[in-house]
């Protein structure tokens, strides 16, 4: 009996320490990352050599979870922000990670969705930028050619702007709750946040290169950039992503969630 009884124990210890290493940081996604497939040996250059011909899908080179500047280095936090990102860490540490939208099925918010480990797939239309994610069919809408509008209700993908900047594609977001985070390990931002991308073909077409600059006074120090690449990938396509069926890491009412 003592024998069974350490067997099943140390069973159940592996099982959580293979739940623990299964959960993907705070976001607890209730998916893995998608895989990135090899790039075909005979990948075809963008469809259309116009740089301002951004249609199609793209993804992501690689997963990088966190959002730091342009040299690696840490944003520019002030005192309370910088606080707040180090207790998320600790709880990860810990073991109860801090929840947040994603956790609970919401939108990812931005910038935070543009370093989602899944396919985009961009479609251009008469003063309209779509951009879908295939994460959670987050949908964020550019409306070209037009000024930020005043007094929008928040939400958790904002309000955004483009405009062409020579070959580079210029998109501004305000509007954006704070139920969201800049990343997945914990940077949190307030009201006040204001994301501009600069969006332009690399590589013969190739990749898209993405340099986020972000405005927030109510969370940093002063504005910082940071960097995300994108594949293209015409032999892909969207696929479907239900994250409310089986979420096995929604938090708790305190916020906190644990590997299921």
């Amino acid at each position: 009996m003592a024998i069974l009884l350490a067997l099943r124990t140390r069973c159940a210890a592996l099982v959580v320490a293979v739940s623990m290493v299964a959960l993907v940081g705070t976001a607890a996604a209730q998916q893995a990352p998608r895989p990135t497939p090899p790039i075909p040996a005979a990948q075809k250059v963008g469809k259309s050599p116009d740089p301002r011909n951004l249609e199609g899908v793209w993804f992501t080179g690689g997963y990088d979870r966190t959002f730091k500047q342009l040299d690696r280095s840490e944003p520019p936090f002030n005192a309370a922000t910088r606080k707040e990102w180090l207790r998320h860490i600790q709880a990860e540490k810990d073991g109860t990670p801090i929840g947040d939208a994603p956790t609970r099925c919401y939108p990812h918010g931005v910038p935070r969705l543009i370093a989602s480990p899944y396919p985009i797939q961009i479609i251009q239309t008469p003063g309209l930028i779509t951009i879908l994610h295939e994460v959670g069919h987050n949908i964020r809408y550019v409306h070209m050619n037009q000024k930020l509008p005043a007094n929008v209700k928040p939400s958790f993908l904002g309000y955004s702007v483009g405009h062409w900047d020579e070959d580079t594609l210029v998109i501004e977001t305000t509007a954006l709750n704070t139920r969201t985070r800049i990343d997945e390990e914990g940077i949190v931002h307030s009201d006040k946040l204001k994301v501009t991308e600069y969006i332009r073909k690399i590589e013969d077409g190739q990749r898209l290169e993405n340099i986020i600059h972000i405005e927030d006074p109510g969370s940093f120090i002063k504005p910082w950039d940071a960097r995300r690449y994108f594949n293209w990938r015409p032999d892909l396509h969207l696929t479907e992503y239900i994250c409310e069926e089986n979420n096995r890491n929604s938090p708790n009412e305190s916020g906190f969630t644990t590997a299921k």
